[in-house]
């Protein structure tokens, strides 16, 4: 006899700090968009080159309406993230966090990191491209 279990959770691809979310928020508001789209392209010394784009009303309905792609969104406080479905599988265990500036650090400039599962994939020091693992 095999016994299943259903879970309501769900467990989203990537995972998004409150760092990320409060900058994202705050160039959302400030740009007024709809929120991120995030992808991947290919280059970079590892393959693959993380992309975190801003989308705008236009991109969106390219993207949903036109193509009618359906991409996982994550959502907090009406700040909305869309992973590309085609990159989707290249993203999992992906943390998207971001850092400011504290020259006491270190830290010379504000962005966004993204830090891969290290059972998933491998990054170079850039912290741009990576490697997934097959």
């Amino acid at each position: 006899m095999i016994q299943r279990l259903f879970s309501t959770t769900k467990k989203f691809p990537i995972t998004v700090t409150n760092n990320a979310w409060n900058k994202m928020s705050e160039i959302i508001n400030k740009k007024k968009s709809i929120g991120f789209l995030f992808s991947v392209t290919s280059g970079g010394c590892n393959g693959f080159n993380y992309d975190f784009q801003l989308m705008d009303q236009y991109k969106y309905d390219e993207l949903i309406l036109n193509k009618k792609i359906n991409p996982t969104t994550i959502e907090k406080n009406n700040i909305k993230l869309f992973i590309d479905p085609i990159a989707e599988m290249y993203l999992i265990g992906t943390t998207i966090d971001h850092i400011s500036e504290d020259f006491d650090k270190g830290l010379f400039e504000n962005k966004f990191i993204f830090l891969p599962d290290k059972n998933l994939a491998s990054s170079c020091g850039c912290g741009i491209s990576f490697t997934p693992k097959i």
